[in-house]
């Protein structure tokens, strides 16, 4: 009886408007997480928490609780708790799953995720999974390297260089597997203050090949650039 997609906004009109619940509806002992994916951001070095609304199709006179897990798909690195169950109160249509997540500098700026789902129950009929995506904080300005590999992405390396003082590599990546990630999009997001900063994508065998630009928001810091020998550079300002 699982999986089949219910769509969250018809359970939270049904708590809204107290409406009767009719038992020949196909909403009869539905259990829902809302809609995703949600996206929430995690201060440097903090541990926060975050809440995660369950609906039910039905209202009950008593508590009833619900068993969560994790997913294998989930990718967050960081340190987490997710209760075991959560709990719709009696008299209510919805309950909150309250997850804890800690910074621990291995969270990033790029969406790692944590999949919920619901354990199985006779009689029950669940929703679809959840996806949580966690980054980290910027209180800075966050800038994107786009990155794409020729066909020798093995080839393909990069810097990236603070030049507010004697120019010191902050960031680097690469090489890439050949053949795996040939002709492959990479992106990366750093979270800089305000400054000047280099660009240098290099090719170890000099025939070039690889693209790449730097953007912040909507704004082109470097424009999409074929690097054409061992390597090419570029420079641009974080205000």
């Amino acid at each position: 009886m699982k999986k089949y997609y219910r769509v969250f906004a018809i359970l939270i009109a049904l708590v809204l408007f107290n409406c009767e619940h009719d038992d020949s509806s196909d909403l009869k002992n539905y259990v829902g997480f809302e809609q995703g994916p949600i996206a929430f951001t995690v201060d440097q070095g903090a541990t926060q928490t975050f809440d995660v609304k369950v609906a039910a199709s039905e209202t009950s006179s008593s508590d009833r609780s619900f068993t969560v897990v994790v997913d294998d798909a989930s990718t967050l690195a960081s340190p987490y708790t997710v209760p075991s169950t959560v709990t719709i109160p009696g008299g209510s249509n919805v309950g909150t799953l309250t997850v804890t997540v800690t910074d621990n500098d291995d969270l990033g700026f790029v969406n790692q995720t944590l999949v919920l789902d619901f354990l199985d129950e006779a009689g029950m009929d669940f929703g679809n999974a959840v996806t949580l995506n966690f980054t980290e904080t910027c209180l800075d300005t966050l800038v994107t390297l786009l990155l794409t590999t020729d066909d020798w992405p093995d080839e393909t390396t990069w810097e990236i260089y603070d030049l507010s003082g004697t120019p010191t590599v902050i960031y680097s990546g690469g090489p890439y597997n050949n053949p795996a990630d040939d002709f492959t999009d990479f992106t990366y997001d750093f979270c800089l203050p305000a400054g000047n900063y280099g660009v240098v994508v290099y090719d170890s065998y000099g025939d070039g090949g690889s693209t790449y630009s730097v953007t912040s928001g909507g704004a082109t810091l470097v424009a999409e650039t074929t690097l054409a020998g061992f390597n090419s550079s570029a420079q641009f300002t974080v205000n």
